[in-house]
């Protein structure tokens, strides 16, 4: 699973308890109709089928709706992914290369889109609770399409909205984020959200300058 399909996923399946009805999911409406920005440092971990974790990344990350999102790692190593509305760039900078896909295309079926998109949740997913557990609220989504990455994603919530969040993908391999230092709906500068690629560095894709010449 690589960084991009890893990306803002959902929370780790937890035997819990039976929350109050519609407890959950109530939460996740209320987070996802009132967030307009989002803000936070996270910390990455993958696990392999067993639940044995395998690999950890830490960074930072911002959110504009509709479509716009910085995910910056940080340790241990270094990568920027940036949606600017019409592309999605993607920057390692140990390979010195730059991949560009057309946004659109490239986040239909990302689990970034439970953020930045618009569209309700009931029409992309099928949600479930799963109860209450160390302070958070749990709830499963099920794509309604097959043409996806992962199988399930969970989310962990609270009062104040999201703060862990897992894929898991049709290996049964899973991604945990863990969300720090949250704000909701802070200003964030339009820079944040624009990409331009480091001079000598390699870029491969979708560039406007391809389009505009015609490739």
């Amino acid at each position: 699973m690589n960084a991009f399909r890893a990306m803002l996923a959902a929370a780790i399946l937890l035997a819990a308890a039976p929350a109050s009805a519609g407890q959950a999911i109530d939460l996740l409406h209320k987070f996802t109709s009132e967030l307009k920005t989002f803000s936070a440092g996270f910390v990455q971990t993958v696990y392999d089928e067993d639940d044995k974790p395998i690999r950890e990344s830490q960074g930072l990350a911002w959110l504009k709706r509709p479509g716009l999102f910085r995910w910056e790692y940080r340790k241990p190593y270094e990568q920027v992914i940036v949606a600017d509305g019409k592309r999605l760039w993607v920057y390692d900078k140990d390979l010195e290369q730059v991949t560009v896909k057309k946004a659109q295309k490239a986040l239909a079926t990302a689990p970034i889109m439970l953020l930045s998109g618009k569209e309700p949740l009931e029409d992309q997913f099928e949600i479930r609770e799963h109860g209450k557990r160390q302070g958070l609220y749990w709830v499963e989504m099920r794509p309604k399409v097959q043409d996806t990455d992962f199988r399930r994603i969970f989310l962990g919530l609270d009062d104040q909205g999201l703060k862990v969040m897992e894929l898991r993908d049709r290996f049964d391999q899973a991604t945990q984020i863990r969300f720090h230092h949250v704000k909701i709906n802070p200003d964030i500068d339009a820079s944040r959200f624009a990409f331009t690629p480091p001079a000598g560095v390699d870029v491969i894709g979708d560039t406007p300058a391809m389009e505009n010449s015609g490739q």
